[in-house]
């Protein structure tokens, strides 16, 4: 018997910004005409295609379809392509539009109605996809309808008489093929600029009976960029079984798949198929239902999926009715996915190829190669997850995309040509025969950004441009080349966060970036390298110059060779074990003298190829910068009492706003951030010996524990000042101006101070009282302390026990003290530029994006006018426009090379931060507390959890602010669930993280500075 043909009729040239072309650049090459072709396949394997538009580039992508010319395409439409060529169809022919995209069974539908012409139509037309014009609906082809029959078809049609569109998919009759070449010549001349459509309704009234078939919607063309991937991402399995045939860089392993009715009314039948179908090993028995995996929802892992099945009939049986069992309605639609069990995996994770609260362009690829479980990620019980993100244009071979995912990439990229779609929530696993894709899901992005993704490439190619200019040889910082980092040194991660405001990044440079922290290293026996600043930006996310630190931390004694030469081996180190990022001064680098000096020398010996005389002249440099620490800390403190003098002068001074925060802040430079920057030197010296002390044996922990038990710092006196104030002994109003000036974000303007709101910060305190401080015991100190000076001594550092107990004290109260007073200046300061903005109604919001000196230059000008007010307000709204452009931005933690700005990977360490609003709270740790169903009321709280697990779904029924997990990936079903939610957390922080929150009683989450912070 004779194949129908199958005529496949070419679009014409691009207009109103839609491209209809089977070419679509947004596809990747020729993929529209693939799905096609994969649908009409059933009919006949050599389609007839006949056009115009990009033939000769289709006759070279599709040798073997057959392509026919029509000389007037530019002039005519698609009933003339069809007429001019009808002699090449011998017998009954599926014809279709070439831009659509239907199913097989919409074609298998047609061609078994026995009729003259039927037609595929759609009764959904209105509402196929969300916000159809008026206008493409008047455009439309559309039919009428009759007792089952097409009474009229047409675009003339009005939209309140349509019955229905016409799809753009027929069937003629052997019948009607003769009669189009019988009166062709005639046809030629009336259907030069007519539809399909126009040419069915001529044939209508000539008599020839026409049936139609309904898809009811399921079907696209490419009027909107998501309508393909809305026709392709179904269910689950659906997804996954469309895309099967598809794909040519991934592998989709074989599938059963059956809805509840069937599995109700056919068990025996559907456990028969998949015990053949896998009579190899083990089976995963996934959940499918239609509520998941959608375009405005995922419930992400609501539903119970269950591993390493066997095949044995209960095995299978009772795994089926525990995922069914997890659905919440009894719909019988709801499917349930069989697949085989890999083996041997090598790497399982999730991607997201564009950021899941932005739209942001980038992969991000949560991925675990170390357990071999393919369910690790999306459980959230991975313990050494890794996340790599890839901007969107990077070259798929990049340097820093590991080995192991090389085909990753490609195959992401493949699934998004394939949808023309490119918000995607991909799983995937690596085995030793290849790359698997296990789901593939649109996301649900709750927050586009509005700059298109050239400006993100823009910025960051600038950004990387940059960076290479900062490779030039200094004269302060020697040859070597030169990393970045968000954590070295006076970590701006911590202090003001890695996206801040430009007043908050300005103000840090002002007070401490720029000359203060060189001017104290040079002052405390380090190389002079002032005039180089410390603090470089990369599209608004501040870095360390790590070059600049390293040579700022090398001795004054040793000579300039010998510098270059550390410098070049610390930088090396770091550079080799990245994920020393954030304890540089403890094994990268030796600031100071330690006890346990000897394994600096060992690996100078071994790694850098230092002379015993060169280690000799760097260690007598770290002792002297010892001993001097010892010397200076009263020093110091004195300047720390004069900036609390100074201030209340200035406080009390009659100067303008503005006048008086300039005073404050240029004082706390010379009075308060220079002595607290020696302080925290000292403080740190003083950690270090007696550290060093424990892992030499000296002391013990214990030892060290007592000791510090008895420090008396900042947060000691302010549980004192709590506990005075609730047993009456010192005054409410005193204790709030005391502490007034702290804030939780202490460079950032629109943060609150204490004094503000100090019933949120302060009262709870005095509440929370409950008993006085126990006194600690310091015995073990005592019976240890001798060795630790005998030590000492014998180190070179001949001081008396009270010398060395008064150091260590003042040190490390001494730092905590200073920060204390010289941000009471910079509070202050703050609260002065609120004062000012408020006279010419600049809320701090706005005063947030001025840089330091954009403020301070009005403080000479007594009255702004109001063009001048406007025209700062204009700033404002462009700076503000940037900066939601650089708060989408992702730059990692450390800047080795240049391709870092393209590809990198967070350290273990890293958080995940979802949401974009910060949350401050009280915080709960549920692994403290009873079981699930027993926590109590954890309204407006923060709740920590171990790990990242959808079993904890019933949080977000509870009303909790937010929530920090100590496992956890960016794309864990929590981080799925908290994005859908709008709910600010931090998915995996690590157990050492985790564990420093645990004793926490109100936590600050904020994920576009990607900020957690204690706030007590």
């Amino acid at each position: 018997m004779n194949k129908d043909t199958v005529i496949l009729l070419g679009a014409g040239l691009p207009h109103d910004g839609v491209n209809p072309s089977v070419l679509h650049p947004t596809l990747g090459e020729n993929r529209l005409l693939d799905w096609l072709l994969h649908t009409l396949k059933s009919v006949n394997d050599r389609p007839i295609f006949i056009g115009g538009y990009q033939l000769e580039k289709i006759k070279r992508s599709y040798p073997n379809l057959i392509t026919l010319e029509n000389p007037d395409w530019l002039a005519s439409k698609a009933a003339y392509s069809l007429i001019y060529s009808i002699e090449h169809v011998t017998n009954a022919a599926v014809i279709s539009y070439s831009d659509i995209l239907y199913r097989p069974q919409a074609v298998d539908a047609i061609c078994k109605i026995d009729s003259d012409i039927v037609v595929a139509v759609d009764t959904h037309w209105k509402t196929r996809f969300a916000g159809r014009t008026y206008e493409d609906q008047a455009g439309s082809e559309k039919v009428c309808i009759y007792d089952g029959t097409i009474m009229r078809a047409g675009v003339d049609i009005s939209i309140s008489r349509a019955d229905a569109e016409f799809v753009g998919l027929v069937k003629f009759s052997n019948a009607v093929i003769c009669y189009l070449k019988r009166y062709k010549a005639h046809l030629l001349e009336t259907h030069v600029k007519l539809n399909l459509s126009d040419l069915i309704e001529t044939l209508r009234m000539v008599g020839f009976e026409i049936s139609y078939v309904d898809v009811k919607g399921d079907w696209a063309e490419l009027n909107q960029p998501e309508d393909l991937a809305h026709f392709v991402l179904g269910t689950k399995a659906q997804t996954l079984q469309r895309l099967q045939s598809m794909v040519k860089l991934s592998r989709i392993e074989d599938q059963v798949s059956f809805t509840l009715s069937e599995w109700r009314n056919s068990e025996n039948q559907i456990i028969n198929k998949i015990k053949k179908q896998f009579s190899q090993g083990y089976v995963v028995i996934r959940s499918s239902a239609l509520t998941e995996d959608g375009f405005s929802e995922s419930n992400a892992g609501a539903y119970t999926s269950l591993l390493n099945i066997s095949i044995e009939t209960e095995s299978l049986h009772n795994a089926i009715e525990t995922v069914i069992s997890s659905y919440p309605d009894d719909n019988p639609d709801n499917q349930v996915l069989v697949q085989p069990m890999l083996q041997n995996v090598i790497a399982s994770g999730v991607v997201f190829t564009r950021v899941l609260n932005t739209g942001a362009p980038y992969y991000i690829a949560n991925y675990d190669d170390i357990s071999g479980s393919t369910e690790s990620i999306t459980s959230g019980h991975a313990k050494e997850h890794k996340t790599l993100l890839i901007r969107r244009d990077a070259k798929s071979d990049s340097i820093n995309i590991p080995r192991k995912l090389s085909s990753l990439l490609p195959a992401l990229r493949e699934l998004e040509n394939l949808l023309n779609y490119s918000a995607l929530d991909v799983e995937f696993a690596l085995t030793d025969i290849g790359l698997h894709i296990l789901q593939v899901r649109p996301i649900a992005v709750k927050k586009q950004i509005e700059f298109d993704d050239d400006q993100f490439f823009k910025e960051l190619d600038q950004a990387k441009q940059k960076f290479m200019g900062l490779q030039r040889p200094s004269p302060f910082v020697g040859k070597t080349k030169a990393l970045f980092g968000v954590m070295p040194d006076w970590n701006p991660a911590e202090i003001i966060g890695t996206k801040p405001n430009p007043l908050a990044s300005s103000l840090y440079r002002h007070l401490v970036m720029d000359d203060t922290w060189a001017t104290q290293r040079a002052e405390y026996g380090y190389k002079d390298v002032r005039s180089h600043p410390l603090l470089i930006d990369f599209v608004g996310h501040p870095y360390v110059d790590i070059r600049a630190s390293f040579s700022s931390f090398v001795p004054d004694n040793v000579t300039s060779s010998l510098r270059d030469k550390l410098v070049d081996f610390y930088i090396e180190w770091l550079e080799k074990n990245p994920h020393l990022h954030d304890k540089v001064e403890f094994d990268v680098i030796p600031t100071c003298y330690a006890l346990d000096f000897e394994r600096w020398e060992l690996r100078f010996e071994e790694h850098a190829g230092l002379t015993r005389s060169e280690i000799s002249s760097l260690e007598e440099g770290l002792r002297s910068i010892t001993q001097h620490a010892f010397e200076r800390v009263e020093s110091d403190l004195l300047n720390i009492e004069r900036l609390n003098q100074r201030y209340i002068t200035i406080l009390n001074s009659e100067t303008d706003p503005l006048t008086k925060a300039g005073l404050l802040l240029d004082d706390s430079v010379r009075y308060g951030t220079l002595p607290f920057a020696h302080l925290a030197r000292a403080g740190f010296v003083a950690a270090t010996l007696l550290k060093s002390a424990v892992s030499m044996n000296i002391i013990s922990q214990n030892a060290l524990d007592s000791f510090m038990a008895g420090i008396r710092t900042v947060s000691h006196q302010l549980s004192e000042d709590a506990r005075a104030v609730k047993d009456g002994n010192f005054d409410w109003d005193a204790f709030v101006e005391k502490y007034a000036h702290l804030r939780p974000g202490t460079y950032d303007i629109t943060s609150e101070s204490y004094g503000a709101n100090p019933d949120h910060y302060l009262r709870p305190l005095i509440e929370q009282e409950t008993h006085s401080l126990k006194q600690p015991s310091i015995s073990t100190w005592e019976q240890e302390r001798d060795a630790f000076i005998a030590a000492l001594g014998n180190a070179g550092f001949h001081f008396d026990l009270m010398t060395v107990e008064s150091f260590l004290s003042k040190a490390i109260e001494g730092r905590e003290y200073a920060k204390f007073m010289f941000s009471r200046n910079l509070s202050t300061a703050l609260d002065l530029f609120r004062t000012w903005g408020n006279a010419y109604d600049l809320e701090p919001s706005e005063l947030a994006y001025l840089e330091l000196n954009e403020i301070l230059q009005f403080k000479d000008q007594p009255v702004l006018d109001s063009e001048l007010i406007n025209r700062i307000k204009s700033k404002v709204e462009k700076r503000k426009s940037y900066y939601r452009l650089i708060k989408s931005i992702e730059l990692p933690p450390l800047i080795c090379s240049k391709d870092d700005f393209d590809v990198f990977q967070y350290p273990h360490s890293q958080a995940n931060f979802v949401g974009s609003e910060t949350v401050m709270g009280e915080c709960i740790d549920l692994s403290l507390e009873q079981s699930q169903g027993k926590t109590g009321d954890l309204s407006g709280l923060i709740v920590m959890i171990p790990q990242a697990d959808p079993g904890y779904d019933w949080l977000f029924g509870r009303n909790i602010a937010g929530f920090v997990t100590m496992y956890g990936g960016a794309n864990s079903h929590m981080a799925i669930r908290a994005a859908e939610f709008g709910l600010p957390a931090a998915i995996g922080i690590g157990e050492a993280r985790y564990q420093a929150l645990s004793s926490a009683k109100v936590l600050e989450i904020n994920p576009s500075s990607r900020q957690l912070k204690i706030i007590r």
